[in-house]
């Protein structure tokens, strides 16, 4: 690698939508610095994964791959490093599982990417230390994304990271850190930027996009931001993906109704039918205020779709309290929903609490609520279902 070519890359995004445009970023970022980019593992001189820690299994699993790929004859030519949010969570303790590993940078750090890529060529050249970046709490603000988009005709765009939830349950606020919305101005000429490039469908990203709120111009609120969004010129649709029920309110709805860009889509995460499951996962509402909400977004969005996340088997969850996010999930009837059995994630506050729903039970729940969805998707996909919605 001494050469001055630079080195050819291939980066692996696992995760969410999140993950993705951080991988766009660092993507742009290091075009900008000349590296190039493949799909092929045995040419690509540095291996850079970019990696979520949100499920235990999608945690091992990019662990359990990049292992493989550093164990390789190979391996002493090449360069890895591992991204996003297991980084953060590992932290340093990833070089003592994964000693061929040679950098490590959390979701706060992205930015300092290509000093430890540099970094890490001279080390692998000089036999010196690691590079690590785990350090920063909060997404810096003060940077300029670069242009870099995967697709022509679609575009995420950040408007705001971290989050200060802390659902019982989720290790998101202690890897992606504490909650900082991006101003206006900034997501305002992102969009432009991207419109002028020919893309005219954005999806706004945020882990609650209900808490979005910029101070700088007087208090802009999601809302505020959607309808400043909504005028920009020449853009046909817009997204936006995650929705807080203990946040949502008719006056979201009311808007998605009124602004004829905004997609009739809303994913509002019920978890659990269960309110003293809810109040133990820390979620903020009740069960009756969820289906109200459901309710209401009914009412003021005809034809609008609904989508939802749904845990089981949370710690001493019982058969009844199941039944009550059974029965919810037939109320509700959900066009779509991301079923996932209970795991700990360590710091999260729920990975105190004693893990006693059996895996054969929490297998048992989540296939009936699999099938139960599966039924329902069908049900409203028939063609005399889809003529009623309309």
């Amino acid at each position: 690698m001494s050469g001055k070519k630079k080195p050819v890359i291939l980066l692996r995004t696992f995760g969410c939508q999140m993950n993705k445009r951080d991988s766009e970023i660092v993507r742009g970022m290091l075009e900008e610095k000349g590296y190039r980019f493949i799909d092929d593992e045995k040419e690509a001189e540095i291996i850079i994964f970019n990696t979520c820690s949100v499920r235990e299994h999608a945690e091992q699993k990019a662990v359990s791959i990049m292992g493989a790929l550093t164990r390789k004859k190979a391996r002493k030519h090449k360069v890895y490093g591992i991204i996003g949010c297991v980084a953060q969570h590992k932290k340093e303790g990833l070089f003592k599982s994964l000693p061929n590993l040679d950098f490590i940078a959390g979701p706060s750090d992205i930015y300092r990417i290509p000093e430890l890529i540099c970094a890490s060529v001279k080390n692998k050249e000089f036999k010196k230390t690691k590079a690590a970046a785990v350090d920063a709490q909060t997404r810096p603000l003060d940077y300029s994304d670069p242009v870099y988009r995967d697709s022509k005709t679609h575009a995420y765009v950040n408007i705001m990271y971290g989050c200060d939830n802390y659902c019982s349950y989720c290790i998101v606020p202690y890897v992606r850190g504490h909650e900082v919305s991006r101003p206006v101005r900034d997501i305002v000429k992102e969009i432009e930027q991207v419109v002028r490039g020919g893309i005219l469908h954005v999806t706004l990203l945020g882990q609650n996009v209900n808490s979005y709120k910029e101070l700088t111009a007087g208090l802009v609120d999601f809302v505020g931001l959607l309808r400043q969004v909504h005028g920009i010129p020449g853009l046909k649709k817009i997204s936006f993906i995650t929705s807080h029920p203990k946040d949502a309110t008719k006056k979201l709805f009311e808007a998605m109704r009124d602004l004829p860009k905004v997609d009739k889509h809303l994913h509002l995460p019920i978890q659990s039918g269960s309110n003293r499951i809810l109040t133990l996962m820390n979620r903020g509402y009740t069960a009756e205020k969820f289906l109200g909400l459901i309710a209401d977004y009914r009412a003021l969005v005809p034809g609008g779709t609904v989508s939802t996340d749904v845990v089981v088997g949370f710690p001493t969850e019982t058969e009844e309290e199941f039944k009550a996010t059974e029965k919810s999930l037939e109320t509700v009837r959900f066009d779509s929903a991301y079923i996932l059995k209970y795991s700990p994630r360590p710091p999260a506050k729920s990975a105190e609490f004693p893990d006693d729903v059996p895996k054969a039970e929490k297998e048992r729940r989540h296939g009936i609520l699999l099938e139960l969805q599966k039924n329902i998707y069908k049900e409203l996909h028939r063609p005399s279902s889809l003529s009623k919605r309309r």
